[in-house]
């Protein structure tokens, strides 16, 4: 009965009093003065106002981003430090990563993504040890999804590969500073140009151009049986044309027998011209298993990756790794552990790598996370004092 009898006398004294109250505190104190409000509910008002006016005006200050369709906008930036132990690399710092996050919406069923890093890349071509000469900015991600049905979705231009999981977890994401050794050798990123880990075709970012059919079928409460990925791809890396008449097929089949955890096998069959023979086309194939599980505190995952390059007497590559984190206080520590293994050429001697990894996240808020690791590294053969201490710091919005 209070409030009605207030907004009555509110708008009795807004028409009537128009000319004497020109502002919201001569409004306030009318109503005082008429018994409407008492003077602890006035002050209590001015406050609220006052607050109101403050966020408008900051408002104010702002640039203002618009869109005629939903647009999502995030990024990151990663400052890194590295100390070698090994001689002849000096110790510093280096932005690792610095990328904007363009997403959005069209309707239900139409989506796009554009992903942008301002910091060098190496290309496809080239002879730097990571694929090709240094350009920057680039674009990482530029599709376009549409999906008429949760069991089907279509994706066209520029993404990441559907193979590893390692390789389709963003690298916001990660709970270690680096990829694995096989991850990096076998799936288009960059890796340890001093023991041979690049990929034939050299650093991509784990990304290609085509088309990818995804969905997810069997549904079993609030999860999936069965997730699946089929693409076709250019097979020749980021920003570039194809460079021959073949196309690479590439497929991800992701089990889920209960909601924690996730079982997945990959298999990718490529004919491509490399940065060691660029005017001739060889098989380029992998084969891939992995398994994760995701528990409240504890995460668990394992992967194993099989590759193999060159027509004749091709080179065979493999590897693995082992990782588990569990959080020691929810959302702000976690401790992480690698097991790290990968044989850059199978049947040759003493070539083995082996890394373990130890590791600490530390979550200040839900933007900001510092990672610090120590990779201890050994060799089958003779021993390198190549161990690496890495802190990074990343901030997201």
């Amino acid at each position: 009965m209070r409030f009605k009898y207030f907004i009555l006398c509110a708008a009795f004294i807004f028409s009537a009093d128009f000319v004497i109250a020109q502002t919201p505190n001569d409004v306030l104190n009318i109503l005082v003065k008429k018994g409407a409000i008492s003077q602890q509910e006035a002050d209590s008002l001015r406050a609220d106002y006052a607050i109101k006016q403050q966020d408008a005006i900051a408002k104010a200050k702002t640039f203002p981003l618009g869109s005629s369709r939903l647009l999502q906008l995030s990024g990151y930036t990663q400052v890194r430090f590295q100390s070698f132990q090994q001689k002849g690399k000096p110790d510093g710092f280096d932005i690792r990563r610095a990328r904007l996050d363009f997403q959005g919406d069209f309707t239900s069923r139409w989506s796009y993504r554009l992903l942008i890093d301002f910091v060098g890349n190496s290309e496809a071509n080239g002879t730097a040890a990571t694929g090709g000469a240094l350009v920057s900015p680039f674009l990482l991600d530029a599709y376009i999804a549409y999906k008429p049905w949760s069991f089907l979705k279509i994706t066209a231009g520029q993404f990441t590969i559907p193979f590893s999981l390692e390789n389709i977890t963003q690298d916001r994401l990660l709970e270690t500073a680096d990829r694995s050794q096989v991850v990096s050798a076998l799936v288009a990123r960059r890796g340890d140009g001093s023991n041979n880990l690049i990929d034939s075709i050299g650093n991509q970012n784990g990304r290609d151009l085509g088309l990818q059919l995804s969905g997810s079928i069997i549904r079993i409460g609030d999860r999936s049986l069965l997730d699946y990925y089929l693409a076709v791809l250019n097979g020749a890396g980021i920003d570039v044309a194809d460079n021959n008449e073949f196309k690479d097929l590439d497929a991800r089949l992701v089990f889920h027998p209960i909601k924690a955890l996730a079982i997945a096998t990959n298999y990718y069959n490529g004919y491509d011209r490399f940065i060691s023979s660029p005017t001739r086309s060889q098989n380029r194939i992998r084969w891939g298993a992995d398994a994760m599980l995701d528990l409240d505190r504890f995460t668990a995952r394992a992967e194993w990756l099989r590759g193999e390059e060159g027509n004749s007497n091709p080179v065979v590559h493999e590897g693995w790794y082992a990782q588990g984190s569990y959080f020691i206080k929810p959302k702000i520590f976690q401790f992480v552990f690698r097991y790290d293994t990968y044989n850059p050429v199978e049947g040759k001697k003493l070539s083995c790598n082996t890394y373990y990894v130890f590791g600490g996240n530390f979550f200040f808020n839900s933007w900001t996370k510092l990672q610090l690791n120590y990779s201890w590294r050994t060799e089958a053969g003779t021993s390198v004092n190549n161990d690496l201490i890495t802190a990074q710091l990343q901030l997201s919005f």
